[in-house]
């Protein structure tokens, strides 16, 4: 499957869109972003490894715990593009 066909099938959830503007803010630990999704645990892992697989966003752990964050390296150039429209997303609810 085309890697493009990929991201926008990991974007068509808006769970998935919600956890990208919570890293947005820095690394977060899989159980923080959970209790402020208010969604289970497992749910959240499970969209967290879909945005992983993709390149959207990186993991990292560190004495047992999960932390994530967004990934936007210079070589994912349509990272930054993707994360800016989730960010006018949000600032256009906020109005």
């Amino acid at each position: 499957m085309d890697f493009l066909v990929k991201i926008f099938k990991a974007l068509a959830n808006s769970h998935r869109i919600e956890l990208l503007h919570i890293l947005r803010d820095g690394e977060k630990e899989i159980s923080d972003i959970a209790r402020k999704l208010r969604l289970p645990y497992k749910t959240v892992a499970r969209n967290l490894k879909i945005l992983e697989r993709t390149n959207l966003i990186l993991s990292r752990r560190w004495k047992g715990v999960v932390y994530y964050s967004l990934r936007n390296e210079g070589h994912f150039e349509y990272n930054k593009v993707l994360f800016n429209l989730i960010e006018k997303r949000y600032e256009r609810s906020k109005k």
